[in-house]
């Protein structure tokens, strides 16, 4: 008998022949058409891995040989991956605080302000679902590792710019990198944990973005405190402050991320049509709608919705949207956005319903700081410090789920008491005419515990539902989608209430416009929650393709 190959070590690929093996046994998986979990045992062998029944023969099978964590080792690697999420969004949560200092500082007219977030935000949206799908083709460790790095580079970039032209430049370019992130952290946490362990991995990860969120802004507030010039002005050392955090935590991950492979890891024919099934064309297309409607809505808020600025490329982006999706049908499951990513249960009702979650604290979080800062005339840290409820609730309720997992693994009713909850937050938001003294204890404080703990409830029970349900070679792709539809719902939710602040005269100066803008919010939860409650289909199967992919175990002879 033939000896066989010994595997690389572990977390690598390895090529393995079978013929000294006792049995090959192959266990029915939820994954795309072809492919199977195989366990293969003989007395010195004992891996798990993938196998493609189109590539293989008798003779030899690639196989992937997965490393075995601990639980200890597990959570560190959660935390890295935690950690990203919660960079990313500070990557543009805490310029709602900074973004005065720093137009100041390099000369941003006014009117171009918003670019300071949007520069990052749009770019962050845009390359997800590339992103996603090398996660899933190539190794999500690399582009996990490699954003992680080109992130905290930039931002030490960034810290030293002086003028607001490549300063835009360089935090697009930040944007690409954070993108990176959080598809390939999706994926990540699919290989590393169990199934029965994903419920709480997502909770957990989901929650740092949350409270994120929020506590960018006390840490930006603290900076503030800083009334330095130059070079060492506030908004400088967050972005060194960032480098600091990121860059060790890049290099650590380079060395305990296992390296994980990404759908047919292996040799042969399959390799070579990875660059095909990339799918540049479809990135492009998708990365050049979403910029232009983002785009559109940031103009249309700054200058005005009848202007050129807005409707140009606002107009543009439809068409493109619709391009996009023929394109992705014409070329099926080798689309960057596979036709059966829409199978997946529950997924598009799901994945409509994000668009509002995001907005929640946006549309109340930008105003209301701004309101602290420049009308009740409170330094940033104390502006910072009111809306820091809205982050420790978030904790609390994270905790819990985590702890009565059964609550996000049957989501309908989860959102739908949490769609409850933060629709009567903004109900006790729109009393008040003004916002601090005795007003913030009796409406906006428990307007931040009722709303914030129902939408992170919402959050956390979509987070879990789309992640736990999705085939794991998909986790990068579906992972990618829920974030561009967080992202895209944030973008609007902004763009319509800044139209809302103009209904009356005074801006946010005026009760009656932040009142405008809070019903409107209402109206927009209630919509989404009769259409939630409408198509949501409780009880589906774990996958769209489970029936394609049963794979009949074989006998011993």
């Amino acid at each position: 008998m033939a000896p066989h190959t010994a595997p690389k070590p572990l977390g690598t690929v390895a090529t393995l022949d079978t013929t000294d093996a006792e049995t090959v046994v192959p266990t029915p998986t939820a994954t795309s058409v072809g492919f199977g979990d195989i366990e293969l045992k003989n007395k010195n062998l004992a891996v798990r891995g993938r196998f493609d029944d189109a590539a293989t023969d008798t003779a030899t099978l690639t196989t992937f040989v997965a490393p075995h964590l601990t639980q200890g080792r597990k959570w560190v690697l959660l935390s890295i991956f935690s950690l990203a999420m919660f960079i990313d969004i500070l990557g543009y949560s805490a310029f709602f605080v900074l973004t005065e200092s720093i137009s100041r500082d390099i000369e941003i007219l006014y009117q171009q302000s918003s670019w300071v977030i949007t520069s990052y935000s749009v770019t962050f949206a845009a390359f997800l679902l590339f992103w996603g799908r090398v996660s899933d083709l190539y190794s999500s460790t690399t582009v996990f590792v490699g954003g992680f790095t080109a992130l905290g580079t930039l931002s030490l970039i960034i810290s030293f710019l002086t003028d607001k032209y490549s300063f835009f430049v360089f935090r697009a370019l930040a944007g690409i990198a954070g993108g990176a992130l959080i598809p390939s952290s999706y994926r990540l946490i699919t290989a590393v944990f169990d199934t029965e362990e994903l419920t709480l991995a997502f909770t957990v990860y989901g929650l740092s973005g949350a409270i994120s969120n929020v506590v960018g802004t006390v840490i930006t507030g603290t900076l503030m405190l800083s009334h330095g010039q130059g070079q060492l002005a506030a908004w400088r050392w967050f972005f060194r402050v960032l480098a600091i955090i990121i860059l060790p935590a890049a290099a650590l991950s380079y060395y305990v991320i296992p390296w994980y492979p990404g759908t047919e890891a292996g040799d042969g024919q399959a390799r070579k049509t990875k660059w095909r099934r990339l799918d540049l064309p479809g990135a492009l297309i998708m990365c050049a709608a979403i910029v232009l409607l983002i785009l559109g809505l940031t103009l249309g808020a700054s200058y005005g919705w009848r202007k050129p600025g807005f409707l140009v490329p606002f107009l543009l982006s439809w068409p493109l949207f619709v391009s996009f999706f023929v394109w992705e049908n014409y070329l099926g499951d080798e689309a960057l956005l596979p036709p059966k990513t829409w199978r997946i249960p529950n997924f598009i009702v799901l994945i409509v319903f994000a668009l509002e979650v995001y907005g929640w604290w946006g549309v109340n979080f930008l105003p209301l700081t701004e309101y602290f800062i420049t009308i009740a005339h409170e330094i940033p840290l104390l502006a910072a410090t009111r809306t820091l409820p809205q982050g420790v609730i978030a904790l609390i309720v994270t905790i819990v789920l985590g702890t009565v997992p059964v609550l996000v693994s049957r989501p309908r009713w989860t959102i739908a008491a949490g769609a409850i909850l933060s629709a009567t937050g903004y109900v006790l938001m729109a009393q008040p005419d003004t916002y601090v003294g005795k007003s913030y204890w009796r409406w906006l404080f428990p307007c931040f515990i009722i709303g914030s703990g129902g939408n992170m409830a919402c959050f956390s029970a979509i987070n879990v539902a789309i992640m736990v349900t999705s085939p794991p070679e998909m986790a990068g792709v579906t992972g990618a989608v829920l974030q561009v539809s967080l992202q895209v719902g944030t973008a609007v939710a902004l763009s319509v209430q800044a139209g809302l602040l103009t209904t009356h005269p005074g801006s946010i100066t005026n009760p009656a416009n932040l009142r405008t803008s809070w019903y409107f919010q209402i109206g927009w939860i209630v919509l989404w929650l009769i259409g939630f409650l409408a198509f949501y289909r409780p009880d589906k199967a774990p996958s769209a393709d489970a029936e394609a992919t049963t794979v009949t175990p074989a006998t011993e002879d």
